[in-house]
């Protein structure tokens, strides 16, 4: 990892993490431990583009769990099963979104192809079904 990449992922982790967990406990109405590879999503920048993007990005997993948490059932079974939040860099052909034993697991690709993108629509699916 050079330079620019540590720079980078120490910036990330400085003012997007908390940024984001912010969201996320807002969403949630309660605190969930967080963690981002962000070195590992150093390793190639030009394929970590859309980590942040609306459309594309971690904001689809808060749009998934506002989905999941409209009422209260969701709220309180969330609540009861949710311990933290894991999200790690892989290829596009590698992404997955798994919720287990509480925790969520996101396997991720933030590049410029759209293959490897995981929407809101189906995290909220994996969710529900887990609760």
């Amino acid at each position: 990892m050079g330079l620019a990449e540590k720079r980078w992922a120490a910036e990330k982790k400085k003012t997007d993490e908390p940024a984001y967990a912010n969201e996320v406990m807002k969403t949630l109405g309660f605190e969930v431990p967080i963690e981002i590879d962000w070195e590992g999503f150093s390793q190639n920048l030009a394929e970590s583009n859309y980590i942040m993007n609306d459309s594309y990005g971690l904001p689809n997993l808060v749009k998934a769990l506002a989905t999941v948490t409209a009422d209260d059932i969701g709220r309180d079974a969330i609540k009861a099963a949710l311990k933290k939040i894991t999200v790690t860099s892989v290829a596009a052909d590698a992404t997955s979104f798994t919720f287990t034993d509480g925790v969520i697991a996101w396997k991720a690709y933030f590049g410029s192809s759209s293959s490897g993108y995981i929407y809101a629509d189906a995290m909220q699916k994996t969710l529900e079904a887990a609760l």
